[in-house]
């Protein structure tokens, strides 16, 4: 009996709307794949915030959250709380992003109304499009309610909230799926980290069940922005990594003095460094 409340802990679930289906998704791998009994422990409806919390004053031992989030608070200048750590990361979700059109309909032109779930996705739109006018409804499916009303002329959102608000099958052929190529995620994206403090079972649990491609792809992610970063002429940054088998592809989307720049470079994985190489020397010589 000891041995089993010794093993047991605490995953905190917290959120809502579509980002709570995410979590509660990504929590039910971690306790379907942990040896360990695992209690489920509802921290609230609230933001990421609750779950730094919860970490903090014990209520719970591990907690999953978006690393986008984590991401922020960086910039932000803002630290996780004293014992807080990220102690692995789950496999990486789909994180391209969809346009959604009326069927038949163009290709967007100047002073278009596009509906998206978050202001911070109205800075991707305006990156991409020059003269788009954007909406912000929190539920996606009220943006598509704009849309069939004609109240706008397209939805952007990610394919995993379409997939996780079940509204895939009905839009297949009505959206768009943006290339990598054409549309680089903001870093973190589609990525969920395992927070852990004090219980050595949920710290043990997260490094055994972190994903290797997942965290390496994140780590040449960083390494490139903080590199491209050191150059005063650079503004903004976004870079995606992927590793299949023993290829690695690098898409980076970057913003300076001289305006927008997108590059690729494929490899295999062994030649990481040269190719992390290649893709800071050409975003350096065009800016």
């Amino acid at each position: 009996m000891r041995k089993d409340l010794d093993e047991m802990y605490r995953l905190g679930l917290y959120g809502n709307g579509i980002e709570r289906i995410k979590l509660k998704k990504a929590v039910q791998i971690i306790q379907k794949a942990s040896a360990s009994q695992v209690k489920i422990v509802d921290i609230g409806h609230d933001n990421f915030d609750s779950a730094c919390e919860a970490l903090e004053l014990g209520s719970v031992d591990m907690a999953v959250v978006d690393m986008a989030q984590l991401i922020r608070m960086e910039k932000n200048d803002e630290n996780l709380p004293y014992g807080v750590v990220i102690s692995g990361v789950l496999k990486r979700g789909d994180s391209r992003y969809v346009m959604i059109r009326k069927r038949h309909a163009k290709d967007l032109i100047e002073n278009a109304v596009v509906a998206t779930d978050s202001y911070s996705k109205t800075e991707r739109i305006k990156h991409m499009y020059d003269g788009i006018s954007c909406v912000v409804e929190t539920d996606i499916r009220k943006c598509i309610e704009k849309l069939d009303a004609s109240e706008c002329d397209a939805v952007f959102v990610l394919l995993e909230d379409i997939k996780a608000a079940r509204l895939h099958n009905s839009f297949l052929y009505r959206y768009t799926i943006m290339d990598y190529g054409e549309c680089v995620p903001v870093h973190g994206e589609g990525v969920y980290a395992m927070l852990t403090k004090g219980k050595k079972e949920a710290v043990r649990t997260a490094r055994e069940l972190s994903h290797k491609s997942t965290a390496e792809c994140f780590e040449i992610e960083d390494d490139i922005i903080s590199r491209v970063m050191q150059n005063v002429y650079v503004k903004t940054c976004d870079v995606y990594a992927r590793i299949s088998s023993d290829r690695l592809e690098i898409y980076a989307d970057v913003t300076g003095n001289r305006g927008r720049i997108r590059v690729n470079e494929r490899g295999t994985f062994v030649n990481k460094n040269l190719i992390i190489t290649k893709i800071v020397d050409r975003i350096s010589k065009s800016m």
